[in-house]
């Protein structure tokens, strides 16, 4: 969707079709850099010598590799990157693109900004301060306790905020924006995701409402009975993450961590407590170039916040929401995402209302079934005389622009997302509803050029899959490793499998990394012809050092 002044010509429309997802084919790794993504300061130096020599042979590999996409393609694509005065970016919801003039996008992204009991702009240098403070805090604890010192690597050694963009909700009147913060390499994004394993595993332990997936959605609804009696409606809950009070996040975080086995967790309770409680109170972050302080609610780009919203919406449901629904309804939530089955005679709007008045800042929609169906998560769920029945659900704003096959990522990830639509196919919907999903796959999959017998293949696979007793168990890999894309790529896979060492094919440039407005180098950096900086390792004590002149080398000094 073009909402820009600027109009695309043919080119540009044609390689914009292809969807921001299409692996150009060009890997975007030096040599350098797939050292050091597989550097483990573990390994002994004959492990490095190996490694380093399958990376020799599949960098050369890759870079013999013609790319996916035809010059004139890339020349569109530049002429787009290069053009200061627009956005390329993602819709909201159902995937698809959407150009937006640059002006229009930072005004809109401004107005959400403008919510001062949310946020509050910050001089420069503000999220320096707070990425420094944090480290130094955070090293102190970690270092009270054996397993805490283990956990030091989990510290940005060069922290950098966390950035804010937005989404166009091209489905809503005016074309609001869904801010996105991703806080990845900000000083508690590791250590955050450490930390949310085990709250993830006691996920459920407050209330039994939690659902994991769709799979626990339906065999929930199979148990319900005397359907005819019942009707159907979900509750969603309004911009869950920034309305969750932290402090009362944390109390529930605590109850549930006041109840584990010590452990389970990767630090004594008191010191993870508090780590996890200076993860959830970081909030700066970045938008085009202008540095922020979320002042309330989850912070949107860390790992814990999800987790935290769900043990608070938990403890809501045990204590208040639980009663309001009453015992002869079925409650389920998947995060902010709630699906009731209530007696035909109850008054859904007064439910409403009693709903809403538990949390100030916890507050709910309604969605009702209409003609004996509701859509929740991706599934239709029907009613029937005697049971309910359950088809895939797609949005009606849904692009289904999945990977092309021209793309140039692996065949196994290409096989692997055609599995898996069949996979959920075969789980999700009814012998009725079967055939015309199927249908619908081959349909979707074939107008991105995939064969139609390379799509009967992955559906005879998925069938074996489904019909396994259970999931056959690999043998331990001594090792992962993360090797560029090439025509042998899967080959190599494979041989190094057999050896215990399991590999990861990189993707290449896409057509999203393409179209990324380059940022320009100033003073020293753009004249600078060499560089060596060092970095020290907190595992073992010796100095990472890397050396650029040109092309680059990477030199592991004792």
């Amino acid at each position: 969707m073009n909402l820009s002044s600027r109009t695309l010509n043919d080119y540009e429309s044609e390689a914009l079709a292809l969807g921001l997802k299409f692996d150009s084919g060009r890997d975007k790794y030096s040599f350098a850099d797939h050292v050091e993504r597989n550097y483990r300061w573990n390994d002994s130096d004959v492990e490095k010598g190996y490694i380093q020599g399958i990376l020799t042979c599949c960098k050369a590999l890759s870079d013999k590799q013609p790319g996916s996409l035809p010059r004139r393609y890339l020349k569109a694509l530049r002429d787009l990157a290069n053009d200061s005065g627009i956005i390329v970016t993602q819709a909201d919801k159902g995937g698809g693109i959407v150009i937006m003039d640059r002006a229009q996008y930072i005004q809109k992204m401004q107005d959400l900004l403008s919510d001062k009991d949310t946020y509050e702009k910050k001089g420069s240098g503000f999220n320096d301060k707070e990425n420094k403070v944090f480290n130094k805090e955070a090293r102190k604890i970690l270092k009270r306790s054996e397993r805490g010192k283990k956990l030091q690597h989990a510290l940005e050694e060069a922290p950098t905020a966390p950035k804010m963009r937005g989404l166009p909700k091209v489905h809503k009147s005016g074309t609001p924006m869904r801010p996105i913060t991703s806080g990845i390499g900000s000083a508690p994004h590791k250590l955050a995701k450490i930390l949310a394993k085990p709250l993830t595993n006691a996920l459920g332990s407050i209330s039994g409402a939690h659902i994991k997936n769709t799979a626990e959605m339906m065999e929930t609804l199979k148990e319900v009975r005397q359907v005819d009696d019942k009707k159907l409606a979900s509750f969603d809950v309004r911009s869950l993450f920034t309305n969750v009070p932290v402090d009362e996040a944390l109390e529930a975080i605590k109850e549930v961590v006041d109840e584990m086995d010590e452990n389970a967790l990767p630090l004594p309770k008191n010191d993870y407590l508090k780590l996890v409680s200076m993860c959830m109170h970081f909030g700066s972050f970045t938008f085009d170039g202008i540095e922020y302080l979320q002042k309330s609610g989850l912070a949107m780009g860390s790992p814990l916040s999800p987790v935290a919203a769900c043990l608070f919406m938990e403890k809501l449901e045990k204590s208040k929401y639980s009663n309001i629904i009453g015992s002869d309804s079925t409650w389920i939530r998947y995060v902010d995402d709630v699906l009731v089955v209530v007696p035909k005679n109850m008054n859904l709007e007064d439910k409403l209302q009693d709903l809403n008045e538990v949390h100030e800042k916890i507050q709910f929609t309604i969605e009702k079934e209409e003609n004996d169906e509701l859509h929740f998560l991706d599934t239709c769920i029907i009613k029937s005389e005697s049971r309910f029945k359950f088809k895939v659900f797609r949005k009606p704003t849904s692009k289904e622009d999945y990977v092309h096959f021209y793309s140039g990522h692996s065949e196994k990830v290409k096989s692997g997302i055609v599995i898996g639509f069949f996979l959920r196919a075969f789980r999700v919907c009814d012998d009725e509803y079967l055939q015309d999903e199927i249908e619908h796959i081959y349909s979707s999959f074939m107008r991105l050029k995939y064969p139609k017998g390379f799509l009967i293949k992955q559906k005879e696979t998925a069938k074996k899959i489904r019909n396994r007793s259970q999931r056959e168990a690999r043998p331990k890999s001594k090792r992962w490793i993360t090797i560029p894309n090439s025509k042998e790529a899967n080959e190599i896979s494979r041989t190094l499998q057999k050896g215990g060492v399991n590999v990861a094919i990189s993707s290449g440039k896409k057509i999203g990394e393409l179209i990324e407005r380059r940022k320009t180098k100033h003073g020293s950096e753009a004249n600078a012809k060499s560089v060596v900086y060092e970095i020290p390792c907190k595992g073992c004590g010796q100095s990472y050092v890397k050396f650029c002149y040109k092309f680059e080398m990477l030199l592991d000094l004792k």
